[in-house]
């Protein structure tokens, strides 16, 4: 009883909570995300037709510097414990308000590769928190992506969405190979016209070592020097 009870309150405090998710996978991550947060915290933004959660956190100091949108890697959420989390939390400390946005989620049973598709409302969803953050008066503006969620970040600021955003940030980069369709990752950091940082680690995956110089390069082809 308390259990229905609960879900009848989420569902009338947060009307966007109704089934307008891609499949109940996201669903339950977004309901999961609500526990014990508030208002003030969760923001709900809409993009491709859908609703999807975020997560802010206002900076703490009395100098801000600016806000940053937190794209976390495949299949996880906008409160991932690995990289994603400690950035949340870390850097209000130092200026930085952040966003960090519930990229689609497959379900487990669903092929991997189908990550392909979930690209193009990706995009959306990175093009909707761009504009939350403009609409709070936030004019530098920078983007944090971790593993599927740098390349997922690329793809969008390659379309000519680079208007609004200062840099990208990219931790641990890879296209993984095995999408369908498959991401062009060097060719999407060749249309960035933005500083791009590249961050990995000397253990990180293998892929991501190997084409670090490809990755440079790519970066560097379209006049950009940052």
């Amino acid at each position: 009883i308390m259990v229905r009870y609960f879900i009848v309150f989420l569902l009338l405090a947060y009307p966007s909570l109704s089934l307008t998710y891609s499949d109940s996978y996201e669903q339950r991550i977004a309901k999961q995300l609500l526990e014990g947060r508030t208002a003030q915290e969760v923001l709900w933004s809409k993009a491709g037709g859908r609703e999807f959660v975020t997560l802010y956190q206002g900076y703490y100091t009395d100098q801000p510097r600016g806000a940053i949108i937190l794209l976390h890697g495949m299949g996880a959420h906008p409160d991932w414990p690995q990289v994603i989390n400690p950035l949340r939390i870390k850097l209000p400390e130092l200026g930085w308000a952040t966003l960090s946005i519930q990229l689609p989620v497959l379900s487990p049973e669903m092929p991997i590769a189908d990550y392909g598709l979930t690209l193009g409302n990706a995009k959306l969803r990175f093009q909707a928190a761009v504009q939350q953050l403009r609409k709070r008066g936030f004019l530098n503006i920078i983007v944090i992506g971790h593993s599927f969620g740098a390349a997922t970040a690329a793809y969008a600021l390659s379309a000519n969405n680079t208007k609004n955003v200062n840099a990208f940030i990219g931790i641990s980069m890879q296209a993984q190979q095995f999408l369908n369709p498959r991401l062009k990752l060097l060719k999407e950091l060749q249309a960035i016209d933005i500083p791009v940082l590249d961050i990995y680690g000397s253990k990180d995956i293998l892929e991501i070592l190997r084409e670090a110089d490809d990755r440079r390069l790519a970066a560097r082809k379209n006049a950009n020097e940052a």
